[in-house]
């Protein structure tokens, strides 16, 4: 699958294995837990939504979902994380608009509403200063 735009970095792959009904999606997926997105290498949230979207919309119900860290998943573990990433790009693009730095972006806790169930490889903190980083990237 033609990745566009970047997700977890600018060389993202997606295998999809269709007589199995697997896909696994290495890196452009953390199952249970915050994503890493290596802004510095071309990665950005928005390129992880978008990519659970097309994944998404091509699956079933049962497809088995590889990810690059985490356990085996199906479809509605991979759409909870979808809504989870749009909650922080929509809490962050918030505080970026009012004009926040990132240090104060972080301070704000934008990540709290999801760090009970998705916080762990990537602490709170982490999570919200890759994500200010995304959204500045996105809007360059």
């Amino acid at each position: 699958m033609h990745l566009d735009p970047n997700a977890h970095t600018d060389g993202d792959a997606l295998v999809f294995f269709e007589q199995a009904d697997v896909v696994h999606m290495g890196d452009t997926f953390f199952s249970g837990m915050y994503p890493f997105i290596d802004v510095g290498g071309g990665g950005t949230l928005a390129g992880m939504i978008r990519i659970a979207d097309k994944v998404l919309a091509r699956i079933g119900e049962d497809t088995k979902i590889i990810p690059g860290h985490g356990p085996l998943s199906i479809r509605a573990e991979l759409a909870a994380s979808r809504e989870m990433m749009q909650g922080l790009h929509d809490a962050m693009s918030a505080l970026v608009d009012e004009g926040k730095s990132r240090d104060e972006a972080i301070a704000a806790q934008p990540t709290a509403p999801w760090d009970e169930k998705w916080a762990g490889f990537l602490p709170p903190d982490v999570i919200a200063g890759i994500v200010y980083d995304s959204v500045l990237a996105e809007r360059e």
